[in-house]
């Protein structure tokens, strides 16, 4: 029986019509008939699982991203598309507000959103007020957003956070986050697994969100604080990866180093700036559950301590004096038997290390790569054959 009329055609005729049809009537169509998004949807909606929006963004794209919002997965948002230069001049837009009102529209009726990406990297000339914030209440009810990420260099309100309340992984690379705020967001999102700060945007306010991290697992940050600023850290019951970048005070981890010795569950620990100390080493050394450890050395009696980390498989040295470690080294490579990577991201080493590294090497059951830098060989050293035929990985410029 033919149909009466085209609303009842079967979704591949439907899809011949829209092959012929100029692309701004095929929007127009599915703008106005839920039966035509529905078609729209299914041919261009793959595109649109991961989108930017930026300043490359056209208007038409910016229309066929509201039709297909239902199926968008992961979305980046970059403020600067709405200065008022862009706005103006681009989308021939003099009500911004508007503008943005319907992306924050759309974001709302995203409902397969996993993760969100939003950035201001550029200044930002805009009479919209608070758009971060903005954004962040658009997605407070959608249930599938695991993800997000804000980064900006400048100043930026994020207050809403604490609105959202199934975050599994944070990333907020912001000048600074009022302590209350952060507070909130952590009791809010209690599955939080992974959080990663900014340098600088936390202010001694670790104390205040441990109680409401019991699932975290993952913590990156960096600050200048005092020694009990970072003791707070050991009492988060399931911590197993601890990243510290940037500046911080001379001995200001052996607190939490020797707490956390008390707790063995760290796997993974990078003190990334700032060389650690002899008393640091000394509890760090304790952390017998530790697989991977990246950190600065000043000492050779600091990386000789190092080896008796027997389950490290991954170490990353940077050694911010001239001296040779070309022994702390072997030590190192000896006594760790699981140990699968050796960076040295500066150092020196003697003439005979090469040799020595491959004897050692040659009765391990896993295979050890060595990264170490070496101004004089601009290119990678050929990986050589040991004579039980296992090979040792190739040692690289740094």
């Amino acid at each position: 029986m033919g149909a009466s009329n085209i609303l009842e055609l079967y979704d591949d005729c439907l899809n011949y019509i829209f092959d012929f049809l100029p692309s701004q009537d095929c929007l127009r169509l599915a703008q106005v008939c839920l039966r035509f998004r529905q078609i729209f949807v299914s041919q261009c909606g793959k595109r649109f699982r991961e989108y930017t929006i930026d300043e490359n963004s056209s208007r038409e794209e910016l229309i066929q991203l509201s039709i297909c919002r239902e199926v968008v997965q992961n979305f980046t948002i970059d403020l600067h598309n709405f200065d008022m230069s862009i706005i103006t001049n681009k989308y021939s837009c003099n009500t911004p507000t508007v503008f943005f009102d319907i992306l924050c529209s759309t974001l709302a009726g995203m409902h397969q959103l996993e993760h969100l990406n939003v950035k201001q990297l550029k200044i930002l000339v805009t009479i919209i007020a608070r758009p971060v914030d903005q954004i962040l209440t658009a997605v407070r009810q959608l249930k599938d957003l695991r993800r997000l990420k804000i980064h900006s260099i400048f100043d930026c309100s994020v207050q809403r956070l604490g609105e959202l309340q199934h975050l599994e992984e944070l990333h907020l690379h912001v000048p600074q986050i009022a302590s209350a705020t952060l507070v909130k967001c952590c009791k809010s999102n209690s599955r939080l697994h992974s959080l990663h700060l900014g340098y600088g945007c936390v202010q001694s306010n670790l104390c205040d969100i441990v109680p409401h991290c019991k699932n975290l697992e993952v913590f990156k940050f960096g600050m200048t604080a005092e020694s009990s600023a970072y003791k707070a850290l050991a009492r988060l019951p399931k911590l197993r990866q601890l990243t510290h970048f940037g500046i911080r005070r001379a001995d200001s981890f052996e607190p939490l180093l020797t707490s956390l010795a008390d707790r063995p569950q760290l796997l993974h620990l990078d003190i990334d700036g700032g060389s650690i100390s002899l008393p640091e080493t000394r509890q760090l050394i304790r952390l017998q559950s530790l697989v991977h450890l990246k950190c600065f050395c000043s000492t050779v009696q600091c990386v000789v301590m190092l080896a008796r980390l027997s389950r490290l498989e991954e170490l990353c040295l940077w050694m911010t004096s001239p001296l040779d470690i070309s022994d702390a080294l072997l030590g190192i490579i000896a006594n760790c038997e699981k140990l699968k990577l050796l960076r040295l991201a500066a150092g020196n080493i003697n003439n005979d290390f090469f040799s020595n590294a491959m004897k050692l090497s040659r009765g391990k059951k896993i295979p050890l790569k060595l990264e170490i830098p070496m101004p004089s060989h601009k290119q990678t050293i050929t990986a050589e054959k040991c004579s039980n035929e296992r090979e040792l990985n190739n040692w690289s410029a740094f």
